[in-house]
């Protein structure tokens, strides 16, 4: 782990957030009910109110998130991606920072067929799950 974040030019905040993270030292309602012993911290999520408030929940498993937050956190890496596939392929030459890179819907060429945010038709039907 720690080449990973000495060769990733993270500011030493975001480097020491990351490692808190990794570790689950966050100061979440579970930490302070279960870790720090606080005995009058309520544990449901601030958010949701329905699950207990641990770094797992609020990272992933919380519904209120899941329709905004996760889908921009998604998007986000995707987008890295994206850019790196369309340098590879040759569709783009222009290397702008990640997060100015905009994708294009779709990118082709003889060779290759690059897609953005679009859906896929497969042979088995995928039931639609509703977020809201």
């Amino acid at each position: 782990m720690n080449k990973r974040l000495t060769n990733a030019h993270l500011f030493a905040e975001r480097e020491s957030f990351l490692t808190a993270l990794q570790e689950q030292v966050i100061v979440t309602r579970n930490y302070k009910k279960y870790i720090l012993k606080q005995a009058d911290t309520d544990e449901p999520c601030r958010i949701c109110g329905k699950e207990s408030e641990t770094i797992q929940h609020i990272t992933a498993a919380c519904e209120q998130l899941a329709a905004t937050e996760y889908v921009k956190r998604h998007d986000g890496l995707a987008k890295v991606i994206h850019q790196k596939l369309a340098e590879a392929a040759e569709f783009i030459e222009d290397k702008s920072p990640y997060y100015k890179y905009t994708p294009a819907n779709i990118l082709e060429s003889e060779n290759f067929k690059l897609y953005w945010n679009r859906s896929i038709l497969t042979d088995k039907t995928v039931p639609l799950i509703d977020l809201t």
